[in-house]
């Protein structure tokens, strides 16, 4: 099999480790294609039609984000081990470890050449394939953890990445595990202190408060600089006391679950920021 590397690019610290484990794999026989700074919905356009119009040339699309930083040399070769022994499997995707939750999640996915994407989907959700489930296998246990994601996020990503779940958990579908991902990040915030994961928590406190769409999403919109030049300097004590009073707000007094069910409906459907 031919594989079609795709890295998607915007500033990711992990950048340059990411093309070296690329670069490191023992299977050899793939192209790296990488799109620089392009806006989100952009970016994965590009990436996904630039694969169809080569699939005479590449059996697979691996798509390997720049904030990802792949644990083995192997890697290559294992999916497409597990490609070729499974022609019925379409999609293929393995967890990766994550920084921001401390655990793994769903990351390096692998799509062969006969997937299609709908284009005209405005939707956050721009990487999702028209694959049915019986074409889809997900595997957490036995490739994975495959990479880390977010090894060394800066300050800035790290509050970008806040936003984007924040929006993603709102969203009319697909939002219950983003919302699961956003209170991963809090306790792990909590159990550590580690200021970057504060950021990342603050940043989804502030969709839930009202303060961004879906078009602040893309790195060519200010607007998440902007909000980060002003919080940037916080320490971790002065970040809870923030969330903290965000949360009050903002209907943190419910429990977990009807608080999202609320926020679903105020800031996603009523304020028309969902799909």
């Amino acid at each position: 099999m031919k594989i079609f590397v795709g890295t998607l690019f915007s500033g990711e610290n992990e950048f340059e480790e990411c093309k070296l484990s690329i670069k490191n794999q023992t299977y050899e026989n793939y192209d790296h294609f990488i799109l620089k700074n392009l806006p989100n919905k952009e970016a994965h356009v590009t990436l996904f039609k630039s694969f169809i119009e080569k699939s005479k040339q590449y059996d697979i699309l691996i798509k390997v984000d720049a904030d990802t930083v792949i644990l083995r040399d192997s890697l290559f070769g294992e999916i497409v081990e597990k490609m070729t022994n499974n022609p019925w499997l379409d999609v293929f995707c393995v967890g990766i470890y994550d920084f921001y939750t401390d655990s793994i999640i769903n990351g390096i996915a692998t799509y062969r050449n006969t997937v299609k994407w709908n284009f005209e989907d405005r939707s956050m959700f721009v990487d999702i394939p028209k694959v049915s489930n019986d074409r889809y296998l997900y595997d957490s246990t036995v490739l994975a953890p495959a990479a880390i994601h977010c090894k060394n996020p800066s300050p800035f990503y790290a509050f970008h990445f806040g936003i984007h779940r924040g929006l993603k958990s709102i969203q009319r579908i697909h939002s219950t595990s983003h919302w699961k991902i956003i209170r991963k990040v809090q306790e792990n915030f909590i159990n550590t202190g580690d200021v970057r994961l504060g950021l990342a928590v603050l940043g989804s406190e502030l969709v839930y408060a009202g303060k961004f769409r879906k078009e602040d999403v893309d790195y060519t919109n200010s607007k998440a600089k902007n909000y980060f030049i002003q919080h940037q300097n916080l320490t971790s004590i002065e970040l809870i006391k923030k969330i903290q009073k965000l949360q009050k707000l903002n209907w943190g007094f419910l429990p977990n679950n009807i608080r999202q069910k609320v926020l679903r409906q105020i800031r996603g459907r009523i304020e028309k920021r969902w799909d």
